[in-house]
């Protein structure tokens, strides 16, 4: 496929009586960890420096969030947002398109993926300002300015409040703001494979103003064959905060290259796994973000808002098989966007109330064109869709004594014209409107313990690329060819969660159970007709929906800090992803395969069938030791259980085994220099992170399973020198 004032204490009241135990863990020391099943305030992210508009994560109803907070992105050095995420319960990666800096994450069996194609099901935000892209909805997770993070928030289940395509959560990236002195600091790092990169940023603060400023610069050559990345950011953040009122404004740009290697035949996989069998692919992604957020007191509550304006750039580059056409493609995103919201609180007879009304908006200019080559070259996509999104919110909570009952909804309309430049008579528009309530009750118990429960709506309108692809008449061999298809249905999907965490000593235990009931899910069909087929191992099929699917399960995490020197965490998630909808035959290359072939049959789906590529089980452990002498030592063990592979929906095959991964680092810091060594998959264990079935040409049309492994062990080394105020 594609590949301040009184309103804000009186609003902060139920969230003293609801997160004491947090509170009360930080106190201590801050948790390097930290995950709970909390209500955050509705007024804003907590230590939010700029209030931004808008829902954000934690927005008044109860849920499961995780935190990753910015002194452990330093310790650790994730290149990206999905591998900072993926010791976090219910998350897992894999690597579809066989590059380090295309990783795909999944929550709670959704995903957020740089591949386009990809059903999206999480929302990711950089202080508020969404970020997945209007075309299909994907992240690219290498632009995003993971080195100027101050911490990044997940919110685990569906987020009513926080607008289409939250359907299994919600990321919010907080970023660095300037405080006190001006401080700054310089790292750079060396590593295996002649992995390179340089980072430097300077803060401070005059008066009511701050200013935050970084660039960063990473190279790569990539452990396999051919695979290349070079990756640039800027970033700057300037504001002037009041008691009363407040602005910011946030420029970024960055730039990434990189060469993916793609999924390898199994029978080159096991001799030789770094091959790269499709050396000439490439991705070019351009990006530059502006936005200028700020808040007012109105009366009894606050004003906010936030306006932005997002460009995006892509070239990429697919070599197919020998039957199949090279693809070339380009498409532009341009999106122009804001929020403005009101916040009141207000005290009644024996309890609190708060209100929170909003509304949002974007308009989107999105163009893409696709080439084949060498195969029957020419155009033979060009479209455009003026998309465009209209929302609005209303958020409260009733606080009395230790219960809490929030409830809230939000309105979408969601409308996606299609200009086919080439054919204008195939013009169309598809218009998507939608209510997604939520609510639910927190009660804080006694001795530092806490419970929830919450039931609520998210909904996906289709992307474009599902929406051009949707004729079983007229169904694409992708990725070469879009058009006008009939529309699909929204995907929606009803979260019921029940929840709570318990402050025991210097421990942090947490818990939380959840069903994820799925309606018009949008997957791929094969086309049945065997005239018009394209040779090879070409995708010929069309996007439809999926009466329901289903995503239940369990988390459990522990954080303990048993001395000032000892920090431990612990977690399990069991994610079961199903159908559960009977005699869905799904689009699997499994189908070409010739008679006899082990592998090869078709791709009927039976409810209770699982969805390749959510493991069941998940765990992961790890600790950090502060030793005498300015040492740190740390390791972290991460353990991912069996996955279906992609094609064998209808689970026919063996599956991908379960394998265990381990990290180690150790540190040493004085007089404002600090070096730390960092092994990444300390035993060299080789498993494979991806698995599909296709075709192999080189081998008379064979059908094999294509696997990516996953990276083998690598060093690296990372000096910094910080200047000025120590800012941890």
């Amino acid at each position: 496929m594609f590949h301040a004032g009184r309103s804000l204490a009186a609003l902060a009241l139920p969230l003293g009586a609801l997160c004491v135990a947090a509170s009360s863990l930080r106190a201590q020391k801050p948790a390097q960890h930290p995950d709970s099943a909390r209500r955050l305030p509705p007024i804003e992210v907590i230590g939010s420096i700029v209030p931004v508009a808008g829902p954000q994560i934690g927005s008044g109803i109860p849920a499961r969030i995780s935190v990753v907070t910015g002194r452990e992105i330093d310790r650790w050095e994730p290149r990206l947002l999905a591998n900072a995420l993926a010791r976090q319960p219910g998350v897992s990666t894999y690597d579809d398109l066989g590059s380090a800096y295309k990783i795909t994450l999944q929550s709670r069996g959704f995903t957020a993926s740089p591949v386009v194609g990809l059903p999206q099901g999480l929302s990711v935000f950089l202080d508020g300002v969404p970020v997945n892209e209007p075309d299909a909805a994907q992240v690219n997770f290498d632009l995003l300015p993971l080195e100027h993070v101050s911490r990044v928030e997940l919110l685990s289940g569906t987020s009513s409040l926080l607008g289409p395509n939250s359907l299994g959560g919600a990321i919010n990236l907080v970023t660095k703001h300037g405080t006190g002195a001006p401080a700054g600091e310089v790292e750079v790092s060396g590593g295996s494979y002649d992995l390179y990169s340089g980072e430097a940023s300077v803060g401070g603060a005059a008066g009511p103003w701050n200013y935050y400023a970084g660039g960063g610069y990473d190279s790569d050559k990539g452990w396999r064959q051919v695979t290349s990345a070079r990756l640039y950011n800027g970033f700057v953040n300037v504001g002037r905060l009041g008691q009363r009122a407040g602005i910011n404004v946030q420029l970024f740009g960055a730039r990434s290259r990189a060469q993916p290697a793609g999924s390898l035949p199994a029978s080159v996989y096991e001799v030789k796994p770094d091959s790269n069998l499709s050396a000439d692919d490439f991705e070019d992604l351009d990006q530059l973000h502006l936005a200028v957020a700020g808040y007012r007191q109105l009366g009894g509550g606050r004003g906010s808002f936030n306006a932005y304006l997002r460009r995006h750039d892509a070239e990429r580059f697919n070599v197919n098989q020998v039957n199949d056409p090279d693809v070339r493609s380009f498409s532009e995103n341009r999106t122009v966007g804001g929020n403005v919201d009101y916040r009141l609180a207000t005290s009644l007879r024996g309890g609190v109330a708060g209100l929170r009304v909003g509304a949002s908006g974007s308009a989107n200019d999105v163009g893409v064109r696709i080439f084949a080559e060498r195969v029957d070259p020419g155009l033979t996509t060009d479209i455009e869709s003026p998309i465009s999104r209209l929302g609005a919110y209303a958020v409260g909570d009733l606080v009395f004594g230790r219960v809490t009952l929030s409830a809230g909804g939000r309105f979408d309309r969601v409308r996606i014209p299609f200009r086919n430049l080439l054919n204008p008579a195939r013009d169309t528009t598809s218009t998507f409107d939608r209510f997604s309530p939520k609510g639910g009750i927190t009660v804080a118990l006694p001795r530092g313990a806490s419970v929830y429960a919450s039931l609520g709506q998210s909904f996906r309108a289709p992307a474009v690329i599902e929406l051009a692809c949707a004729d079983p008449q007229e169904p694409c061999p992708l990725p070469f060819a879009l058009g006008d298809d009939p529309p699909l249905d929204p995907v929606v999907a009803t979260t019921g969660e029940v929840g709570g965490q318990w402050l025991a000593g210097r421990a942090l235990l947490t818990a939380s159970a959840y069903r994820t009931n799925v309606r018009d899910e949008i997957l791929l069909f094969p086309y049945d007709e065997v005239a018009g087929q394209p040779e090879g191992s070409s995708i010929d099929g069309f996007f439809a929906n999926v009466e329901r699917t289903r995503r239940e399960g369990l988390e459990l995490g522990v954080t303990a800090e048993p001395s000032e020197r000892v920090s431990l965490f612990a977690n399990y998630a069991y994610t079961r992803a199903t159908f559960q909808t009977d005699d869905v035959e799904l689009f699997s290359i499994r189908e070409e395969g010739a008679p006899g072939e082990p592998d090869a049959g078709e791709n009927e789906v039976e409810a209770g069938d699982h969805f390749p590529l959510v493991p069941l089980h998940t765990l992961r452990a790890g600790v950090d030791l502060t030793l005498p002498r300015g040492l740190e030592v740390g390791a972290d063990v991460r353990y991912t259980g069996e996955q279906w592979l992609r094609g064998d929906e209808a689970n026919e095959t063996s599956p991908l085994g379960g394998y265990t991964v381990a990290d180690a680092r150790l540190g040493y810091s004085a007089g404002g220099w600090g070096v730390q060594a960092i092994v990444y998959n300390v035993f060299d264990r080789q498993y494979p992170t991806f698995g599909t079935f296709n075709l192999n040409q080189s081998q008379g049309d064979r059908l094999e399973r294509f696997l990516t492994p996953g990276q083998p062990r690598i060093l690296r080394l990372i000096v910094r020198r910080s200047f000025g105020r120590d800012e941890d």
